[in-house]
């Protein structure tokens, strides 16, 4: 399946085509791209190099179903390792922060140069409690 996939690749870069664009300037002084030269209008023709759209196959439509079944479970798959990762690291840095707000006894107040009173401090740890417990379950 995964060869089939190289062959498209490598018959798209292949076969690259030639558009043609053109670029002017409009009433307002700002450079306008398209498909087709303005009428009446003077314009530069720029040749881009594109490739054109594959066709899919019609051979095998029960083997395309398939493939987009198992390539949304891969997506779904990844997707899950990604959030387990990130979740990870939102609590080990929870962790750390709570750590270090419970060990340090003067804390600086985020943004200032303020220390926080033991109010504020307490806020803090109570608040990276919740992190520990939302992102270490």
């Amino acid at each position: 399946m995964k060869h089939r996939w190289w062959l498209c690749a490598f018959i798209l870069l292949s076969l690259p085509a030639w558009a043609e664009v053109y670029t002017w300037k409009d009433a307002t002084g700002r450079t306008v791209y398209s498909d087709q030269p303005p009428p009446g209008q003077k314009a530069n023709q720029l040749n881009i190099k594109v490739t054109p759209p594959v066709r899919a196959e019609a051979s095998a439509p029960a083997a395309k179903a398939v493939d987009k079944g198992n390539d949304k479970a891969d997506l779904a798959r990844q997707a899950e390792e990604l959030n387990r990762k990130i979740r990870a690291e939102n609590c080990l840095r929870a962790k750390s922060n709570l750590s270090s707000l419970q060990l340090n006894g003067r804390i600086r107040l985020p943004g200032s140069n303020a220390l926080a009173s033991d109010a504020q401090r307490n806020d803090m740890i109570r608040q990276s409690e919740q992190d520990v417990a939302t992102w270490c379950k």
